[in-house]
């Protein structure tokens, strides 16, 4: 055969094999928005479920047994990053569905209105008397007061009062909590905090011209209890693989949908922001909110925008319950120490027994500022603290008390004073004296917030014109 006619052949043959592919390809459908799963044989399966923001609140420190409300932290551990109980266990499903994130998250600004109403205190459990001393003490007198960074309380201070800004001055704080007197009565405060720079000097002695402490007393007892919350950072993919299986869900458009308990969720039953690891998805839904970081280097704030409805229920109890975890530590590392040495069945069985769901909706970052607390401003680290606003009113500061970790793993902690105001709350933070301080965000932020859990005690910081005006009482 001639060179020419081999080649001739070739070409033929080459031609066929190429139109026989071509005719496979058009008798394959692929389905919309899907390709094939990742690790079919995986133990767990794709939990089976969009939106304006609320002003509801998160489930701060929902995770400590020993707390009112069943709670404790909001952290992914940084001893465990990198080296999660998931990796390579994911739900199977019978298609990926690819995360749509918002390319054009919202940028949120404090509304100049009242901060949202607060309920009256239950009646066996009133809020407590506030003391007013006969002989008004200056704020220099209190322990630690001059060791004290009073700057974050300035800032928080500040942004308390771009939100009372638009009240009616004539207005109570509480109607419930009149020793907190009128908007009015705290209007001078505002005004000179707004003209003054964020520095040491400046802050201290603004709250010390302004404010009085005063004593707040409980039928039973004068210690409260503060713990600690922070904002996670983590890591999301728009793809799920075999370590970043978990959806993180936007609110779903039904409410039949949004009613599901946790084990009934899945990257079916809304849009999905990203997919994370699971234990960090479930642990930044108790936080209430979160930082997410996607490979190209995009960050978006993941904020709360609702929950599916059910109590909160404690892993921590469910675990000390089961003798896995004793009472003494149940903080949020213990319980992430025993995920990672439990594996990932174990771990979700554990998880869904909390059959409640947050849901959330991307927000824009501005840096130094963190998530919106329940007063709808954004908190600042260590100058924001969670409280029950039916005893104490959004914006009033705090001065407490308490011992405080100064690193991570420092269960024992530091004495210290901390000068805070108060602008959130949570499921798990009920009743007088009963605080969650905002460490930040970030890795080292969590790690301080899962082991701050301390006795503290309290006192409230009332405009000098306002704490005249009631007769003293002791």
């Amino acid at each position: 055969m001639k060179p020419n006619q081999r080649l001739s052949q070739n070409f033929v043959k080459i031609g066929l094999i190429l139109f026989s592919f071509s005719l496979q390809a058009c008798n394959t459908t692929p389905k919309p928005y899907s390709q094939t799963p990742i690790n079919q044989n995986s133990p767990y399966q794709s939990a089976p479920d969009e939106s304006a923001p609320d002003e509801s609140v998160s489930d701060k420190n929902s995770y400590d047994p020993d707390s009112p409300g069943e709670g404790l932290g909001r952290q992914s551990n940084p001893s465990t990053e990198g080296n999660h109980p998931y990796t390579n266990s994911r739900r199977p499903s019978d298609s990926v569905i690819i995360a749509n994130p918002n390319a054009n998250p919202t940028s949120v600004k404090i509304p100049k209105s009242p901060p949202p109403f607060a309920s009256a205190p239950p009646k066996d459990r009133p809020a407590p008397d506030i003391i007013i001393p006969v002989y008004q003490s200056p704020l220099t007198a209190l322990p630690f007061w001059n060791e004290t960074d009073h700057r974050p309380a300035l800032s928080a201070f500040k942004n308390t009062c771009v939100r009372w800004s638009g009240t009616n001055p004539q207005d109570m704080l509480s109607q419930y909590l009149p020793e907190y007197g009128t908007f009015a009565d705290w209007k001078g405060a505002c005004d000179l905090a707004n003209m003054l720079p964020n520095t040491k000097p400046a802050a201290k002695q603004f709250f010390e011209r302004e404010f009085i402490p005063v004593r707040p007393k409980t039928k039973n007892k004068e210690i409260g209890l503060l713990t600690g919350y922070y904002q996670p950072e983590i890591d999301v993919r728009t793809v799920p693989n075999a370590e970043f299986s978990e959806p993180i869900l936007a609110k779903p458009k039904t409410e039949a949908v949004q009613k599901k308990p946790r084990g009934a969720l899945s990257a079916k039953s809304s849009r999905v922001i990203a997919y994370g690891r699971p234990m960090d998805v479930f642990f930044m839904q108790i936080q209430g909110s979160g930082h997410i970081r996607f490979p190209d280097g995009r960050s978006v704030r993941a904020a709360y925008n609702g929950n599916n409805g059910y109590p909160y229920a404690s892993i921590g109890r469910v675990l000390i319950n089961r003798g896995q975890l004793t009472k003494n530590r149940s903080s949020k590392r213990d319980i992430e120490n025993w995920m990672q040495q439990a594996g990932p069945e174990k771990s979700r069985e554990v998880m869904n027994q909390n059959k409640r769901y947050i849901f959330f909706i991307e927000q824009a970052i501005k840096e130094g500022e963190g998530p919106m607390g329940a007063m709808r401003v954004p908190l600042t680290a260590m100058g924001s603290i969670a409280v029950d606003p039916r005893y104490m009113p959004y914006g009033v500061p705090a001065y407490i008390v308490a011992k405080v970790p100064q690193n991570p793993g420092d269960y024992v902690g530091t004495e210290s004073g901390q000068l805070v105001i108060a602008q959130d709350t949570g499921k798990a933070i009920k009743g007088a004296l009963r605080g969650d301080l905002y460490f930040g965000s970030g890795l080292r932020a969590g790690a301080l917030a899962g082991v701050m859990k301390h006795k503290a005690a309290w006192r409230m910081l009332l405009p000098r014109a306002l704490a005249a005006r009631q007769a003293p009482i002791s």
